[in-house]
């Protein structure tokens, strides 16, 4: 009788061990599930916060501000292009000129909410596209033109 209660003894203390590993191994489990939904989780908050940050209406009055610089810098070198002294220099002229439309092209393409100002919605639209400088635009050279 004495062998048959051990028996009984050692198998239920085995049992005890399987249980306690297998509920190691699925707490185990669930602790690095949790990490990861909490990264993901954590990583989804800072992409709204930036997305949050990037339409804010500062931001936006930043962007806005910048393209009217932006423009204006481009009409500036288009008169530096047109005086007969700056001939030497036309080529580097319109080279400067496409890349300071292409930084109003790449700010107009981030403004969201509230339209453009009408001029600069108008240039905008005739010189840009997809925030890069169109070729059909006046502004648009290629390299070394």
């Amino acid at each position: 009788m004495e062998n048959r209660e051990a028996r009984e003894a050692v198998g239920a203390g085995v049992l005890t061990i399987i249980a306690l590993v297998l509920l190691i191994v699925v707490g185990g489990g669930l602790v690095l599930v949790g990490k990861h939904a909490g990264w993901w989780l954590s990583n989804q908050n800072a992409i709204h916060e930036n997305q949050q940050i990037q339409n804010g209406v500062s931001n936006q009055e930043t962007l806005r501000a910048q393209i009217t610089s932006k423009i204006a810098d481009v009409d500036s070198i288009t008169v530096q292009i047109a005086n007969p002294a700056n001939k030497p220099m036309v080529n580097a002229l319109k080279d400067q000129r496409m890349a300071i439309a292409g930084i109003a092209c790449a700010d107009a393409a981030q403004i969201t909410g509230v339209p453009l100002r009408p001029q600069q919605a108008q240039w905008v639209s005739e010189n840009c596209s997809a925030g890069v400088v169109r070729p059909g635009s006046k502004y648009y050279v290629t390299t070394g033109a």
